[in-house]
Order: structure tokens, then C-alpha cells, then sequence
């Protein structure tokens, strides 16, 4: 016989595409346990007072299938929002329509996460079951510690899953929302964007949007809009109520008269736009990240428990400090990482292990498809400006320098040539300098296979994602290493890609 969470995640599932819980996201929760649980439902004015009510646990961390899972809400404040966790890291809400969402994908939202508990505080029969360690992307301590790491964390493994697109998506339809900082209003100005464009590369901190603004034309009700630096804007796709960015203005130019061109970068701007002083005393590197972000006014880490360590006097930008402590990391478990903010969330990710479909639907009468299948002719290149085919690992004291290991790839020195990397080595380091030798080796002695494609868009393809790619001249599984998507219509992007290992 079926488990009360068992009934209440299948009654829940029933309800997806519904759109008669709009504006209540605790009467369908409470439905879950009612209608499809049989147990006695408990009634509450809000998600927010369920929440007080009722929370057994403000970790993110291994969250029971079956929980009531509860945030902040941005829009609404006063009554907050709840959701029920069905596995996986995976919510089913009331949010506009009912659908299913991740915990991360919520907080993209502006949503802030304040727990889990049980609606009526009555634990269901079939509660307990915890998401297995390494299948949810959020919480920073939701990995087993059993295992040694030799190569690759088992950590690791929560930082490559990236959401799955659906298949039975309605067509993106994007607004845009302003807010003035003198003025501290916030104003729809989808009617007057033109040529949007959100950029998203692995290469770089931030995510960027552009976009024209038309101003007056002549006409008494058209004015001019006032965007300045410091400003506020948010893209929201309306049909899925996903916010696909929100940031600062950074840049505006133009005709006042006619056009202006605004550039925004998201919160990745604390870590480029501060330059830090700060001592790293022998931590973990996960704990200086933290340090670091916390400096500058990220409040909160999604990270790895990475296994090197910090210790030094850093003077640099807070970006660059950060990308250096991941490169010494990847030189020792060969695993290769980037910055990403999500929310008021830095988020330490590394490139997918499974493959990521996208999806795009026109129209509204038109099928969904994959975007695979409508590619434009590729590009593609190989370079080896940067590959490396012989490691050294050296240390230094008293002035001097002593080579700790070599490592080499014979057959690329004799097709390359020689193309020495140097490499430091001290007593910090969690690996032996032959095997950070191999690991930095495995990473620098490769041929930079890259490719470009543009095709129709899905708001799921971000950098980081595995893609299978089936084409005439190119086949395999790749990585996206950056992704421009023209907000359009229709929705269309360009993808740079790299094969996947």
C-alpha cells in the first residue's frame, strides 16, 4: 500500500498545468496532505504563518520527500511561499499555474529559502526518505564524507546537476521590469525594450544583459525614461514565472531623445567591482571563499567541500582572488570550476555529467521541439595557444626553488613540441606533487576543440550544461561554455561549446 507522502506527491503531480490554486500556494499544499494523504488537513492564513507554525528545519540540506518547503516571497512579503518537496531537489507549487521547479530555481527567483516542516506539524507515513547525497544543487553540507578523495570529490557530483528543460512548455514571452533608485518605483517597460540580449560565460563572473530602450517620440504620453547607473532591472519569463535575471544597471548611452543602450550585470559584480585586502590563515578553501564573499557582501556559499588549502596575504581583485583559489584546487582533483550568483547565493559549479535537452514552442498551436534539431552550420576551431605537455611542480624557500615532480605527454612534446607549465608546490597542498604534476597535466596537455551554433532558444541552457550534439560535421557530448540568448521573438541563442571529456 502506498505511503501517505507517496499519495501526496502523486495527487500533486495530477495537479500540474492547474490554474485554480493561483494566489494559493498553502491551500494547495495543504490539499497535497488532504486530498492526497487522507490526513487531517490543518488550515492557516499564509504560507508564512504555516511556516511558523510548522517548521521543523531551516537546513537545505537533505530535504524529506513529502516536506513542506517554505521561502520568502519577493511579491508578497506578508504571506510568504510554501511548496512541496517531491525529491530530487524538486518543488511542486502553486506559482500562477501549478508546476514543478527546483529549490535553486525558486531562489533565482528572489526567493528567500527559510526552511522545511510538515503541514500542521503531523509528519506523514512514508516521511524520512531523504534526497540521496549528491543529487541536490543546494545546501553547502548535504555531501556524505565517507569516501577518500583521490581525483574527484564525491561532493563533486552536486554541483554538475543543471535543471532539465519540459517538453510541454508554453512560448517564452519576456517582461521587463525597472526600478529607479531616486525615485524607488518600478515600472513595466517590456513596450519600450528592443533587442534584448543576456550573456552567460563561464569565462567571466557575471551575467550581462543589453538592451535598447526607446524613448520619446514626439508624443505627450511618451516620455523619456530616466535609467541611470545604480538603477534596477529584472526579466521574468511570464509563462513560466521564472526570473531569468535581475541586476544593476552599469552603463547607459544613446540618444536621449531616441534610443539608449543600458548594459546590467547581476550580483557577480561584488566579487569584480571590489578589490580586497585580506589573510588567509592555513583554512580550507571553501572557508576563504566564504571569507571572501562575505567581505564584500555575498551572505551566503553553495560550494564543494573543496580539499586544498588557503594561506596567504591576498591584495587583489575579490573575482581574481577567487578564480586563483580554484585553479590551485583544480591542479589538485583535476576538476575544473566557475563563479556563478544565483540570488544573494555564490554558487561554485562545475560542468554537467549528464546531458541537458532544450526545448522551444513557438507559438502556442505549434508542438514543442528539441533545439538540437534546428541548428544553423556550425563553427568550429582547435587551438593550442594554451596547452601545456610538461608539468613541473617546484617549491620555494630562502630564495631558492626545488623541483618537487615533472610530468609529461610524450606524444603531444613530439607532435607539439615542448610547452613547459610551472606549477608551486608546499606543505599546505592535500596531494603529493607527483599527482598534482599528472592532475595539472590531464587539465593543460589538451587540443581546445571548440564549436559555435545559433538556434532557437531554452531558458535551461546555461553554461555548464552537457549537450549531445548530432550534426553532420560534428558529433559527441559537449560542454556549453557560453551561451547568448536574443530574448527575441522568437527566443534565440548562440552557443559556444567544448567537447566533453
Amino acid at each position: 500500500m502506498a505511503t501517505q507522502v507517496e499519495q501526496a506527491v502523486a495527487w500533486a503531480k495530477k495537479k500540474l498545468g492547474v490554474t485554480m490554486y493561483k494566489g494559493k500556494c498553502q491551500a494547495f499544499v495543504a490539499d497535497c496532505y488532504a486530498y492526497g494523504a487522507g490526513m487531517t488537513r490543518r488550515s492557516a492564513s499564509s504560507a508564512k504563518v504555516a511556516r511558523n507554525l510548522w517548521r521543523v528545519s531551516t537546513s537545505q540540506s537533505n530535504i524529506p520527500v513529502g516536506a513542506a518547503v517554505y521561502f520568502d516571497s519577493p511579491t508578497s512579503p506578508q504571506y510568504g511561499h510554501v511548496g512541496l518537496h517531491i525529491g530530487n531537489n524538486q518543488v511542486i507549487h502553486a506559482f500562477g499555474t501549478v508546476k514543478q521547479m527546483s529549490v535553486s530555481a525558486i531562489i533565482g527567483c528572489g526567493y528567500a529559502w527559510q526552511g522545511w516542516g510538515w503541514n500542521g506539524g503531523v509528519k506523514p507515513t512514508g516521511a524520512g526518505t531523504t534526497v540521496p547525497a549528491g543529487t541536490s544543487d543546494g545546501g553547502t553540507e548535504n555531501a556524505s564524507q565517507g569516501e577518500s578523495v583521490i581525483h574527484i570529490p564525491q561532493t563533486e557530483k552536486v554541483y554538475t546537476v543543471y535543471e532539465q528543460d519540459t517538453p510541454y512548455k508554453l512560448p517564452d514571452v519576456y517582461a521587463y521590469q525597472w526600478q529607479s533608485y531616486e525615485k524607488k518605483t518600478v515600472l513595466d517597460i517590456s513596450d519600450r525594450v528592443g533587442s534584448p540580449s543576456l550573456s552567460d560565460d563561464s569565462d567571466s563572473v557575471c551575467l550581462e544583459l543589453t538592451f535598447q530602450v526607446l524613448q520619446a517620440t514626439g508624443e505627450k504620453y511618451f516620455k523619456p525614461l530616466e535609467i541611470r547607473p545604480g538603477d534596477y532591472v529584472s526579466v521574468v519569463n511570464t509563462n513560466s514565472k521564472e526570473c531569468v535575471f535581475t541586476g544593476q544597471v552599469q552603463a547607459v548611452s544613446g540618444s536621449y531623445r531616441e534610443s539608449l543602450s543600458v548594459t546590467c550585470h547581476d550580483n557577480g559584480r561584488l566579487l569584480t567591482t571590489n578589490d580586497v585586502i585580506i589573510q588567509f590563515d592555513n583554512v580550507a578553501a571553501k572557508t576563504a571563499i566564504a571569507q571572501l564573499a562575505a567581505k564584500v557582501g555575498i551572505p551566503s556559499l553553495s560550494c564543494p567541500d573543496l580539499i586544498s588549502s588557503v594561506y596567504s596575504l591576498e591584495k587583489n581583485n575579490a573575482a581574481t582572488i577567487v578564480q586563483d583559489i580554484l585553479e590551485t584546487v583544480t591542479a589538485e582533483n583535476g576538476v575544473t570550476y566557475f563563479l556563478r550568483m544565483m540570488g544573494n547565493t555564490l554558487v561554485i559549479r562545475s560542468y554537467g555529467d549528464t546531458c541537458v535537452r532544450g526545448f522551444c514552442r513557438q507559438e502556442e498551436n505549434l508542438a514543442p521541439f528539441d533545439v538540437m534539431t534546428e541548428c544553423d552550420a556550425p563553427q568550429v576551431g582547435w587551438d593550442i595557444n594554451d596547452l601545456k605537455n610538461e608539468i613541473v611542480v617546484y617549491s620555494e624557500s630562502d630564495n631558492s626553488a626545488t623541483v618537487q615532480a615533472r610530468a609529461e605527454d610524450a606524444a603531444a612534446v613530439r607532435r607539439y613540441g615542448r610547452r613547459v607549465g610551472l606549477v608551486t608546490f608546499s606543505d599546505q597542498d592535500t596531494v603529493t606533487a607527483s599527482a598534482k604534476a599528472q592532475n595539472t597535466l590531464r587539465e593543460k596537455s589538451v587540443v581546445k576543440e571548440t564549436f559555435s551554433l545559433t538556434t532557437y532558444g531554452s531558458d535551461r541552457i546555461v553554461a555548464g550544461v552537457r549537450m549531445k550534439v548530432d550534426l553532420a560535421e560534428i558529433r559527441g557530448e559537449f560542454w556549453v561554455t557560453a551561451v547568448t540568448h536574443d530574448l527575441g521573438p522568437p527566443h534565440r541563442m548562440t552557443l559556444t561549446m567544448r567537447r566533453a571529456e
